[in-house]
């Protein structure tokens, strides 16, 4: 978690979310066309921002629900029953905290560069249009850059605990 004073003013083009379903015939139709809502976390200064575009609570999901599903509730980061979409932008020089979740999370760099830092320091330079699957391990990211802001969008699916000579490994808060 970055400690800056000031928050920058965030450049990347607003999140827009198109979400499909049927009408009573069982056409095809758009049910909504909306830019995505992005909100700072709790105790983070430095601009970064979170954008929530779905979330399931069931898996194999309901296609036929008329609930929104950015409304679902959810965990800190992800669903223990279903998926979460979710967005997060980074500004220059942000260093997100170590974390885990219990949770299969598909991350796609879409823009900018950022680092994938694991516990025993090992950096990993991610680029526009690289993915990591990240499967329950301790993590952070990093946006080197002084200058450009980096955005992911990360597919979060529930999953088994890792467990480790007997022992489960809990969930870390990104707080």
């Amino acid at each position: 978690m970055s400690t800056s004073t000031s928050t920058p003013q965030n450049p990347l083009k607003a999140i827009r979310r198109v979400v499909t379903t049927h009408d009573e015939q069982g056409q095809a139709k758009v049910w909504m066309d909306e830019e995505v809502d992005n909100k700072s976390p709790p105790g983070f200064s430095d601009g970064v921002s979170f954008g929530l575009a779905w979330v399931t609570d069931s898996s194999p999901a309901d296609c036929q629900t008329t609930v929104d599903g950015k409304d679902l509730p959810i965990g800190e980061l992800s669903s223990e029953k279903g998926s979460v979409v979710r967005y997060v932008d980074m500004p220059p020089k942000h260093v997100s905290p170590m974390h885990r979740t219990i949770s299969l999370d598909y991350g796609f760099v879409i823009f900018g560069e950022l680092e994938l830092v694991l516990p025993d320091g090992s950096r990993t330079l991610c680029k526009q249009g690289d993915v990591v699957v990240q499967r329950g391990t301790d993590h952070q990211w990093v946006n080197a850059s002084e200058t450009e802001w980096a955005r992911m969008v990360y597919v979060l699916l529930p999953a088994k605990p890792v467990v480790i000579d007997g022992k489960e490994l809990p969930a870390k808060s990104i707080h």
